[in-house]
């Protein structure tokens, strides 16, 4: 990513170097009843159910605890975070953020396919409050879904993020909170169509091209 290559080159490096995105499957994502029937099952969801997913593996720079206070400020939304790792490497605060959990959040683990793919379109909003990436996969993923997506501003998301367009960006636990309540309660508008404009940008075969092109370069 365009931030990675500044951070390489902050190192000193002066070999070229190519931005060349992780890409995303695009007929993965997107408006499927069936895939959201099967996570609203799952998860035993009503109807009238207002939903906050995020996903990441259970370490502290991912921002767990910071998702954890925003749903204790939003009670009556319904918080999940999809993603796992061995409880020999969950540091302390994530173990206590976790079983001191309120009653609107749930951790289920790691889930993948139907699922997970019918929580990013079916959800109301992707929170994700990380505080360091290098492109964020789940990112491009909620992007590719058409979600209304809640970051942190962070140095990863600079070449594409404009908040209000195509995402919305936080700081802190106070600006989350507004943010995500403006999206799901609608007083913010939805950011579908930018964030799916992103992700078209990042598409396996636009990024097949640009590796082609690289490696037609170095040959």
């Amino acid at each position: 990513t365009p931030y990675s290559k500044r951070l390489l080159e902050s190192y000193g490096l002066s070999m070229p170097i190519y931005p060349v995105s992780n890409g995303i499957d695009l007929s993965c994502y997107g408006k499927d009843p069936v895939k959201e029937a099967a996570f609203r099952n799952y998860f035993g969801l009503a109807p009238e159910d207002k939903v906050v997913i995020g996903i990441g593996l259970l370490f502290p720079r991912k921002g767990i605890q910071d998702f954890v206070r925003v749903a204790e400020a939003l009670p009556d939304y319904k918080f999940i975070w999809f993603g796992n790792v061995s409880r020999l490497f969950i540091s302390k605060k994530i173990l206590d953020a976790i079983n001191n959990k309120p009653a609107n959040v749930e951790f289920p683990g790691y889930i993948r396919g139907s699922v997970l793919e019918g929580a990013l379109s079916a959800a109301d909003c992707f929170f994700f409050p990380s505080f360091e990436e290098t492109e964020g996969i789940a990112v491009l993923e909620a992007l590719a879904s058409r979600q209304n997506v809640v970051l942190r501003d962070i140095g990863a998301y600079d070449s594409w993020a404009v908040s209000g367009k195509n995402c919305y960006l936080g700081h802190n636990v106070t600006e989350f909170t507004d943010l995500v309540r403006g999206v799901v309660e609608g007083k913010y508008p939805a950011t579908g169509k930018g964030a799916y404009q992103v992700a078209q940008a990042r598409s396996l075969e636009t990024v097949g091209k640009q590796l082609k092109a690289v490696y037609e370069t170095l040959l």
